[in-house]
């Protein structure tokens, strides 16, 4: 029930605002759009980005929405809070009805800005996942499994693994050490203390492209039973051959949702 008041309440703000579109000069609805082109995130964002262009170029090919064309502002925020912060004060002043948001730091840093100017944000596959519950976050939006679900199925993935039981297996959580790499960690220690299975965290600093000594005390010390990764941009690549040059078997590690991709 919370997840379908969301999705009305939301419904409703943007149903109204294309609304207000008939009696407006302008037949255009604005979508602001925050797209890692740069940065540590370029090879996550660059393709994301290039999806929303083409979709929004396919919608108004076939006529738009309800006849009025949609117009994407888009800023590259290089997975940065400052520049996403003057990106959102630029779409808001240019109309947006709708942003796109890109990485949880800045989903953190912008979340009571849109419930204040009541501007629905969308978060995909990243940000707070607490904001399922529409009736706290009535303006934000995440699409696809948030990071408490990745979370939750990573640690049942590991199970299916290592024979149905992980009471006294040992599993490593390698993670990229800000906002978006701890959001997962409630729930996996929670997991841990249910499950019986000792939990040991192995945080990598940005930007995430040396991580030889956590993959050697991973493998070596530790002796990890698995290993569940949250990690993004170049790191998923740099965090598997790091493992392998460590000895770690890599059929033995599951990712977030940031470790797989053409890239």
């Amino acid at each position: 029930m919370k997840r379908l008041l969301k999705t009305l309440t939301a419904a409703g703000v943007v149903a109204a605002a294309v609304a207000s579109f008939s009696t407006a000069q302008s037949a255009e609805i604005v979508i602001g759009q925050m797209t890692d082109r740069t940065g540590i995130t370029a090879n996550v964002g660059n393709p994301m980005g290039d999806a929303v262009q083409d979709y929004v170029a396919l919608v108004n090919s076939k006529g738009g929405v309800e006849g009025h064309t949609i117009r994407v502002i888009e800023i590259d925020n290089q997975y940065k809070v400052p520049p996403a912060v003057e990106g959102y004060q630029r779409f808001k002043s240019e109309g947006a009805v709708l942003v796109g948001l890109f990485g949880t730091p800045v989903t953190q840093a912008l979340t009571a800005d849109l419930a204040k100017d009541q501007i629905p944000g969308t978060s995909p596959g990243f940000g707070t996942a607490a904001s399922a519950d529409g009736e706290h976050y009535p303006y934000l939006f995440p699409a696809a499994a948030s990071y408490w679900s990745q979370a939750g199925g990573a640690v049942e993935f590991a199970r299916q693994r290592l024979g149905g039981d992980l009471k006294g297996k040992k599993i490593a959580y390698l993670f990229f050490d800000n906002p978006a790499g701890r959001e997962g960690l409630p729930v996996i220690r929670k997991l841990a203390e249910m499950e019986g299975f000792e939990l040991q965290e192995f945080p990598v600093p940005s930007p995430g492209i040396e991580m030889d000594n956590q993959a050697r005390d991973i493998a070596r010390r530790f002796r990890a039973d698995f290993v569940i990764t949250h990690l993004f941009g170049r790191a998923p690549s740099v965090s598997m051959q790091a493992l392998r040059r460590a000895g770690y078997p890599l059929e033995q590690v599951v990712s977030f949702v940031w470790g797989q991709s053409e890239a």
